[in-house]
């Protein structure tokens, strides 16, 4: 049963892949997330992925990378790569799972009618119109999320009925239930609903809820090619932060979240000439991070290296004993590019 597991990873990151579509029920084309694919026609997508031997591969036939799932996975969104091993292991250790229908599997990626703001937002229920003790609320509250952000941030208690709103293609999966989510829109210049990120939550503990990370993102509107949270409210003329995730976006002033190492290769065009400092988790063992730390810093871009000592993981993390000024000296402080970039990641990089 790889291959069905295989699929169904496929159609989980379809999301941030560019040009995605099902060519057959056993192919799949997008433009390369890898290399970027043509930067000289951007309707060329050489991006596949095909069945072989029950397992699901992928190659792109403009810069000849090629993997498993797994490695692809691993390159691209190491949380995901992460439930995927887990569920590789629960399949070959026996592991009842629900069945998914092969027709579900394969309902074809169409574009689904946009969908303006209010039909999608009236579903869900306001972080600021829950009661205090509510299971949402005290979750945002334990993350210290600023007050400001709790008027967009939404919850809704049937995640997967909800997605299937947003975008009505999306087959009904096993790797989502009818489980309660925080829910953060994505939303574009003219303030519509172009995505949504369905956050889990635990409320255990707060080291709990920290280590159980578990974000899917639908796209409402699928001639997004990469998503941004945050651009709506970022300021071009200021230099721009971007961080990996739309939580750790709401604590430092104009500070944008990327979707996907892939959306880098696409930067809105009012932010083309913007000074952007690109700031990664404080993983040093993490080999993810490391590489795409070396990417950015071989296409110009400026990095923050975060200084040895410093122990917390994210923003969010740090938020706890420091101040959103403190962190934000931290970065400024520890902004480089070029030879002075690569030599601080050296120094910081223990992989």
């Amino acid at each position: 049963m790889t291959a069905f597991i295989d699929k169904k990873y496929i159609n989980i990151i379809c999301g941030q892949l560019d040009k995605f579509k099902w060519c057959k029920n056993n192919l799949a084309n997008c433009r390369c997330p890898i290399c970027g694919d043509s930067q000289k026609n951007r309707t060329k997508a050489r991006f596949y992925f095909y069945e072989s031997k029950n397992k699901y591969f992928v190659k792109c036939h403009n810069c000849g990378y090629s993997s498993d799932m797994f490695g692809f996975l691993e390159k691209v969104d190491v949380n995901l790569k992460k439930e995927y091993s887990v569920e590789l292991w629960k399949e070959k250790n026996g592991t009842k799972r629900n069945k998914i229908s092969e027709s579900e599997m394969n309902s074809m990626f169409s574009k689904p009618k946009f969908k303006p703001k209010d039909d999608l937002l009236k579903l869900l229920v306001c972080v600021n119109d829950l009661d205090s003790n509510h299971v949402c609320r005290k979750f945002v509250e334990m993350r210290k999320i600023p007050k400001q952000f709790h008027n967009v941030l939404y919850y809704t208690e049937d995640f997967q009925s909800y997605m299937r709103k947003v975008d009505p293609t999306i087959p009904s999966r096993d790797w989502t239930h009818q489980e309660p989510r925080l829910i953060i829109p994505f939303f574009n210049k003219k303030d519509e609903v172009v995505a949504v990120q369905g956050r889990s939550l635990s409320m255990k503990d707060e080291a709990n809820a920290r280590q159980t990370l578990r974000y899917i993102t639908v796209k409402a509107d699928k001639s997004i090619e990469r998503l941004w949270y945050g651009m709506w409210r970022a300021n071009p003329k200021k230099r721009v932060y971007v961080v990996e995730g739309p939580i750790d976006s709401m604590f430092i002033d104009n500070t944008v979240a990327m979707v996907g190492a892939a959306a880098i290769d696409q930067v809105p065009a009012r932010f083309v000439n913007t000074d952007m400092v690109y700031v990664l988790d404080n993983e040093p063992r993490n080999p993810q991070i490391v590489k795409f730390n070396q990417n950015l810093i071989k296409q110009g871009k400026t990095v923050c290296i975060w200084p040895n000592g410093l122990t917390e993981k994210d923003i969010n993390d740090m938020i706890y004993r420091m101040s959103p000024k403190e962190i934000k000296k931290i970065m400024d402080d520890n902004a480089a590019s070029g030879l002075e970039a690569m030599m601080r990641l050296n120094r910081w990089r223990k992989v």
